[in-house]
């Protein structure tokens, strides 16, 4: 293995641009970029707050941070100054007469192995604009910021902020706590990782990730993940043994996923290794340049002050814990195969956009967090499932919130959130008080896609039809848990939830009782 140069020798354009059309994985046109301020970061006539200045240095550390270790990764890319081991693993061949190509194992692979890398022609943070409330702001007060060469890449991404439109791969990059560039991030609800692959420039031996064919549990044989201790690097691993001359294909999710990792990180240690000593260098390089041994906290760190949550029936039938600190528990066939249709065929015609209430227009619009469709179901229509919930979380059906019914269809989403709030809260119905446990439960299996990530503890959940999941997205002094942070990941194939969340306290608004809900259906489940 050639060592890598210890110069940082790409040049970086960076700048804040409107969000680009398309979901992680996804193709899209990019926009025409528009400049952005940090308004957000200033109060009311112009004060910059405490909070707000915190926000605004910790935006500027990721910042840094992105521009570093896309110096550093484009570095790696240099075939004069780095060839990956397994770079021979598979090549990209011309299928005959037809002009499309394939990436085929060019040696038999052994399942959690990798078969190549996935190319980075630039690195993003998006940056998602919230208020104190939690409500999400419309999608264009969000913001990227995105470095890449301008040597190399000004073709393709423009040089005084005049994109060029074109096909872009772009892949979120998950982080968890681990990824010595997981902290310079700072909170993972505001700020997302991401980097694009341009498919028209050459493909470059070792780099062929983002080339190959989708497809599914069972037709794939690999999938994409951040290089453990070396993320933004991302590898393309082999699900199954993979035999010479075998199509590669790719796979959005995994119920393995946690196992194929640690393969990859036990059969390429060396290699992960040396990669990652460049991302702590990169990550190093930040700090120093913000002047700081540690990078600054956005809000204090309340995690060791968290006291007791919620408690929920232990001896409820086929409960287990699935996380320990923070406790995720699941339920076996909570609802049985029968109960999630019906629930779903009495849903299915009253699907609507799930809103929310923009406080800055005034105006309840779709909610650009989440781009699934929603509808409420009384809980006089579902008393069998509501004396389950009861029953399992030990609480009164005045202190659970209106069920949703929500679908995800291809390429819908939740980015990363948290359930809670910090301190009391009101609203649905409830005053001053808090969300203390969240239920969900998936409607169907889903072969691909989908998946509920919980990126701080590196918890990826797979759907299964009829499986409850339980958390605590606050304990009783109503004290967020940050560690809860989840998203929904893009669907693939269509996805059914119902989910809720019990309270503090009774649900006491007359505008929201159960009473004023729409019926669904005669059907009583």
């Amino acid at each position: 293995m050639k060592p890598l140069a210890p110069v940082f020798a790409a040049a970086i354009w960076a700048a804040a641009i409107c969000p680009v059309d398309g979901l992680a994985g996804g193709f899209a046109k990019a926009k025409a970029p528009a400049r952005k301020t940090d308004s957000a970061a200033q109060g009311e006539g112009g004060d910059i707050t405490t909070s707000a200045r915190a926000a605004a240095a910790a935006d500027e550390t990721a910042k840094k941070a992105v521009s570093n270790l896309f110096s550093v990764c484009a570095h790696i890319q240099d075939p004069r100054l780095y060839k990956p081991t397994w770079a021979d693993a598979c090549q990209q061949i011309a299928d005959d007469g037809g002009g499309q190509t394939r990436i085929v194992a060019s040696r038999d692979v052994k399942r959690g192995n990798a078969l190549t890398l996935f190319p980075m022609h630039s690195l993003g943070l998006r940056t998602i604009r919230s208020d104190g409330k939690k409500s999400r702001k419309n999608r264009e007060s969000d913001t990227e910021f995105v470095a890449y060469d301008v040597d190399r890449d000004g073709e393709y991404f423009g040089r005084d902020g005049d994109e060029r439109a074109g096909l872009r791969l772009k892949l979120n990059i998950p982080l968890d706590r681990k990824q010595p560039a997981a902290a310079l991030m700072g909170d993972r609800k505001r700020r997302v990782l991401f980097s694009t692959f341009l498919p028209e420039k050459a493909a470059q031996p070792g780099w062929l990730g983002g080339r190959m064919r989708s497809g599914n549990e069972s037709t794939g044989n690999s999938i994409t993940i951040p290089l453990p201790g070396a993320a933004p690097l991302c590898a393309v691993v082999a699900t199954r043994d993979v035999k010479e001359g075998e199509e590669i294909i790719q796979c959005v999710s995994r119920p393995d996923l946690e196992e194929l990792k640690s393969i990859l990180a036990d059969d390429h240690g060396r290699d992960i290794s040396m990669l990652g000593m460049h991302v702590e260098m990169a990550c190093q390089a930040t700090l120093e340049q913000v002047g700081a041994d540690e990078p600054e906290s956005e809000e204090m760190d309340t995690t060791s002050e968290l006291g007791s949550f919620h408690a929920i029936n232990m001896s409820y039938p086929g409960l287990k814990r699935i996380h320990k600190d923070p406790d995720i528990y699941s339920v076996d066939d909570f609802l049985t195969a029968d109960e999630c249709d019906r629930i779903v065929a009495k849903a299915g015609p009253h699907l609507k956009p799930c809103l929310v209430n923009n406080e800055k227009n005034g105006k309840v619009e779709q909610d650009p967090a989440r781009t699934s469709t929603n509808a409420n179901a009384p809980q006089g229509e579902v008393p069998t499932v509501m004396r389950k919930i009861t029953e399992l979380t030990n609480c009164s059906p005045d202190k659970v919130e209106i069920l949703q019914v929500l679908k995800y269809e291809k390429d819908q989403e939740f980015v990363p959130h948290t359930d809670g709030f910090s301190g009391p809260y009101s609203s649905c119905g409830f005053v001053d008080s808090t969300r203390l446990c969240t239920v969900f439960c998936y409607l169907n299996d889903v072969k691909e896609g989908g998946s509920t990530y919980f990126p701080e503890i590196d918890l990826d959940i797979r759907p299964k039809r009829g499986m409850a999941v339980i958390h605590f997205p606050a304990d009783v002094e109503m004290r967020e848990d940050k560690r809860t942070l989840h998203q929904g990941s893009p669907a693939v194939d269509d996805k059914w939830l119902l989910t809720t969340w019990v309270w503090k306290d009774p649900r006491t608004e007359e505008e929201y009782g159960e009473e004023r809900l729409p019926k669904l259906s005669g059907d009583i489940i």
